[in-house]
């Protein structure tokens, strides 16, 4: 008899549900823990780099970030089906268990991620849909701006736990609530 594998979030002993730091009115940040159903990593083959950037601009029901010179972080899609609509011309690696990926919300949540990124956070230089590697509390992490005030940062599971006590700790002024 088989058993299910179930995959637990490397912030299950920190990241907990509640209000915390300046408590005068509506929370300036809300942070949640996100677990994408997958977190693909895709590599264009040499030379191919115009044609895997084609092929995924195509692709239905999942979300494209771009991750380097010829790189993409895609959230949706299985491994298999992806690796097949790219017809052999990326490498596909599964990133879902080696990655945290945070949403940092809110009127303060570009204040937070100021305190600790070079990257120029304002509206006219960093579109919803725009996406930065950058070190942010000495951890490299991946920043994708998804909306108005909101942006996910993705950082390798073995400094999930340091990253988010420096980003609670940049939220305490603004007051944070944990979702």
């Amino acid at each position: 008899m088989s058993e299910a594998f179930t995959r637990s979030s490397a912030l299950a002993n920190a990241a907990f549900p509640g209000r915390f730091g300046a408590d005068q009115g509506a929370p300036g940040v809300v942070l949640r823990v996100l677990q994408p159903e997958t977190l693909l990593m895709v590599m264009a083959r040499v030379g191919k780099g115009k044609a895997v950037a084609e092929a995924l601009s195509k692709w239905r029901g999942a979300r494209v970030m771009w991750a380097g010179p010829e790189q993409w972080y895609v959230q949706g899609p299985t491994h298999a089906a992806l690796e097949k609509a790219l017809g052999g011309v990326a490498s596909v690696v599964d990133q879902s268990h080696g990655r945290v990926t945070l949403c940092v919300s809110g009127p303060k949540a570009r204040a937070v991620l100021a305190k600790g990124t070079p990257v120029d956070l304002h509206t006219d230089q960093f579109a919803i849909g725009k996406s930065a590697l950058t070190q942010m509390a000495h951890v490299g992490v991946h920043l994708t701006r998804t909306g108005g005030d909101e942006f996910e940062v993705s950082v390798f599971r073995g400094f999930a736990e340091s990253f988010w006590q420096w980003l609670t700790e940049m939220s305490l002024e603004f007051g944070f609530q944990v979702t």
